[in-house]
């Protein structure tokens, strides 16, 4: 079986954007950051080009904000470096466990929110709607 490792990806922007990405491959630590920094300077090498359509991803835009260059980093490792994109959901997890007689379970556990709108009946009582 092959082992891969997982590695996050993200930005945070001044204008409230924010993105994260799983890449998965298996590559040591330190192999990744030959290639992280390997996309930097792909992404660094756009900056102010007008890129064609049929180019980076299809689109046409000039290259020069911090969510285009998070963009082209993830495009560069996982088309030109093989990442593998990986999907998390921290809500859902499985439990493997043993019973009496010995038979093992598998269990799910689903995280839900749930939110109310809180407000003041006439009377001075709260409800949730």
């Amino acid at each position: 079986m092959t082992e891969l490792n997982i590695f996050k990806i993200e930005y945070q922007w001044y204008e409230g954007d924010h993105g994260e990405t799983l890449l998965a491959k298996a590559i040591a630590k330190e192999e990744f950051e030959k290639d992280i920094i390997k996309a930097k300077e792909f992404a660094e090498s756009l900056i102010g080009k007008e890129v064609s359509k049929g180019e980076y991803l299809g689109k046409g835009y000039r290259v020069d904000c911090l969510p285009e260059y998070y963009e082209q980093i993830i495009w560069f490792l996982t088309k030109k470096k093989r990442y593998l994109i990986c999907n998390f959901d921290e809500r859902i997890r499985y439990f493997i466990d043993d019973s009496s007689d010995k038979k093992i379970e598998v269990t799910i556990s689903e995280q839900k929110t749930e939110r109310n709108k809180i407000s003041r009946k006439r009377n001075g009582e709260r409800t949730n709607r």
